[in-house]
């Protein structure tokens, strides 16, 4: 394997480097903040500093308690990822089913206003790349696998492993791709111009979801092909979809021969008499809510950053590119969609709005069938995507140990990818799938998975300041700016508190009597909290003992954590 190219890191002598002994184990106890004798490498001292004042900075400088995920980590599989790779991988991520299908339930929950509609995606694209830079710092600082949930661990070490823990377990428990599963079974059905049905669209997609992850748990290679062969088909889609929206958009109805439904008038910002009731903040952070999810892709790809050449320099370059492309070609295709489509059919339209637009602009044969097709080839491989960094945080949550048979679930035996995280994630969402199938269940999972994130990432956006304001010194190759890193806090506050303040339900259509999606995501939040209290807290407290955590090395090379019992604290590391 070649060495890894660390440049983007400022570095001092290394005679002036202290480096834990590996023999050091981590206890599941809060351990002492001690100053450190030597400095860290991010640890920059100021410009001009003479000596003495070197040496003083040194003793008043602490070291970070979690401060050895700021080292890079290698893993079996090596750093294969490159910078094309990476720009796939986040194009392939962001551009899954959203766009085509979410449109209809944003359009209802903004009350049929096209102001409120652009407004809502205007607040999701603002908060993406917000969200996206204050990844991007943070990825910098902790470049290694694991995204959210290593952030989180570095950002709020006390108490000691709640934050880790707590968003450990609901990456496993939301560690499923239901809206790409049901987009990729419509589309495809619908293209070949069979009968749509809840069964035929729910075995498609999960059929296509099995091959998928028996791609990528038999072969990490040929899984990282797949992906970029249907990543640079996403590329050649998103061509088709920008020109096709500047066509309808540039040219008059006499040369497209589509009807302009969109007027830049008064109705431009008027709801419909109909929806009036809908159209409440409850339902528009909804709307935001479901436009982030358009976006998802730019907070997925830290998960493999153990993966991926160079990361810091590699993500500096991608993220924004990748998301530039995404945000660009989003505000055309909504142009489109309000311009060609009557308002009556895109609330009607549920997952169709794509397919619909195609047809109106290319015709029936054209627009149904091949883009339809590609639309669906475009969902396949966003659970390309999905699954693969679903696999790899899933992989690196058992790797800590958190869970029962975490050291069986981890391994990436036989084959050198971790199959049995993939079999994992396949198992939940075909249970959901198959358990529920009454109302608009699409929107309210896309609903459900999102709400959570928002409260991590306000978390994150706020432990931005609180690691400036604690260690000052503390210098990441990219930063997040102030403006957007606040406007990220506030947005996700904003989403997070927005299903409580309305009277009217903000579920979607024919699931106003299930429980508020705001309600299930913090319940499900609540559960991950009390698991980590009565594991690592109220059972130590009673059963008296001290949870210790050993580094063991698997058979295929990976290395992962076992908690032991320690009663005898004699022998616990000082």
């Amino acid at each position: 394997m070649s060495p890894i190219d660390k440049s983007e890191y400022t570095k001092i002598p290394e005679t002036s480097i202290k480096v834990r002994s590996a023999s050091e184990s981590s206890t599941a106890s809060d351990t002492d903040d001690a100053p450190l004798d030597g400095y860290s490498p991010y640890l920059l001292p100021a410009a001009g500093s003479s000596p003495q004042q070197l040496q003083l900075q040194q003793r008043q400088q602490q070291r970070h308690p979690s401060a050895h995920l700021q080292d890079l980590e290698e893993i079996p599989q090596g750093r294969h990822l490159g910078l094309f790779s990476t720009i796939v991988l986040f194009i392939s991520r962001i551009l899954g089913s959203g766009i085509f299908s979410i449109t209809s339930g944003i359009y209802i929950d903004c009350g049929q206003s096209p102001m409120l509609f652009f407004s809502a995606w205007l607040l999701a694209c603002v908060a993406s790349f917000g969200g996206l830079y204050v990844f991007l710092e943070m990825g910098s600082l902790v470049p290694r696998s694991g995204g959210a949930k290593v952030f989180l661990e570095f950002l709020y070490p006390r108490p000691a492993l709640l934050a880790t823990v707590a968003f450990s377990i609901y990456s496993v428990m939301f560690g499923f791709t239901i809206s790409n599963v049901l987009v990729f079974g419509e589309y495809f059905i619908h293209a070949l111009g069979l009968r749509v049905t809840p069964t035929n669209i729910r075995v498609t997609g999960l059929v296509f979801l099995y091959g998928a992850a028996l791609v990528h748990g038999v072969s990490v290679s040929h899984g990282v092909r797949v992906q970029n062969f249907l990543g640079g088909l996403k590329l050649v889609l998103v061509a088709i979809m920008v020109l096709s929206g500047l066509y309808v958009i540039l040219f008059p109805q006499e040369i497209t021969g589509v009807e302009n439904h969109l007027k830049f008038d008064h109705s431009f910002f008027e709801i419909s008499p109909g929806d009036a009731k809908k159209a409440t903040i409850s339902t528009f952070s909804s709307a935001v809510i479901k436009a982030s999810f358009a976006f998802s892709g730019w907070n997925s790809v830290h998960t493999v950053s153990n993966e991926i050449k160079d990361p810091v320099r590699t993500f500096k370059i991608a993220g924004p590119v990748s998301l530039a492309v995404m945000s660009v070609t989003y505000f055309i295709i909504n142009w489109a969609y309000l311009k060609v489509i009557p308002p009556e059919e895109i609330v009607n339209s549920s997952t169709l709005v794509g397919s619909i637009l195609f047809e109106k602009i290319l015709g029936q044969n054209l627009g149904r069938h091949f883009l339809t097709f590609s639309i669906a080839l475009c969902a396949g491989g966003n659970i390309f995507v999905v699954i693969y960094t679903i696999s790899r945080v899933d992989q690196e949550v058992f790797r800590e140990g958190y869970l029962p048979f975490s050291k069986f679930m981890s391994s990436n035996w036989p084959c050198g990818a971790p199959f049995r995280a993939l079999v994992l994630s396949c198992s939940i969402t075909t249970l959901v799938i198959l358990g529920f199938h009454q109302g608009d269940i699409y929107s309210y999972m896309v609903s459900l998975e999102g709400y959570p994130q928002q409260i991590a990432i306000a978390l994150i956006a706020f432990g931005i300041f609180l690691i400036r304001f604690k260690y000052p010194h503390l210098q990441a190759p990219i930063r997040a700016g102030y403006v957007g890193t606040t406007a990220v806090l506030l947005i996700s506050i904003y989403l997070c508190v927005g299903p409580f303040i309305s009277k009217s339900s903000p579920n979607p259509k024919g699931l106003e009597n299930w429980p508020n999606y705001g309600l299930v995501g913090l319940t499900c939040v609540l559960i991950c909290i009390m698991y980590w209290f009565v594991m690592f807290r109220l059972l130590p407290y009673f059963g008296k003992y001290t949870l210790v955590a050993e580094e063991v090395k698997l058979s295929d090379g990976l290395t992962v954590k076992e908690w032991e019992k320690v009663r005898d604290y004699s022998v616990l590391p000082h």
